[in-house]
């Protein structure tokens, strides 16, 4: 599914399915994406019979995206640390699409 641009390259960071949500096959997602040798953060959700419904973290703009996985593996939910051109930018959790960003970000 092209958010950008239909020439965009999407990469898989992360999924991430909770246990109760399984029989409904409800999984959510982080990717990178590459516009044109730029790259962005998208967020998502897929449900089997419902589609995907996509967010947009950060824009296309960025040389350089890198994901870290930050959380234990007995955390409810994952989190991930998301560097940029090689400085932090902030914190985001899956299922809850929650972003915090980091104050020494310039």
């Amino acid at each position: 599914m092209a958010i950008f641009d239909p020439s965009e390259k999407e990469e898989y960071l992360a999924t991430q399915c909770l246990g109760y949500d399984r029989y409904s096959c409800h999984w959510y997602f982080l990717e990178r994406v590459d516009v044109q040798g730029k790259y962005g953060l998208v967020c998502g959700e897929e449900m089997e019979d419902c589609g995907t419904d996509s967010k947009i973290i950060l824009q296309p703009v960025y040389n350089e995206i890198r994901v870290c996985k930050i959380s234990s593996p007995k955390a409810v939910y994952d989190k991930y640390a998301v560097f940029v051109n090689g400085n932090q930018m902030g914190i985001f959790t899956l299922v809850l699409n929650s972003w915090v960003l980091c104050h020494q970000h310039n």
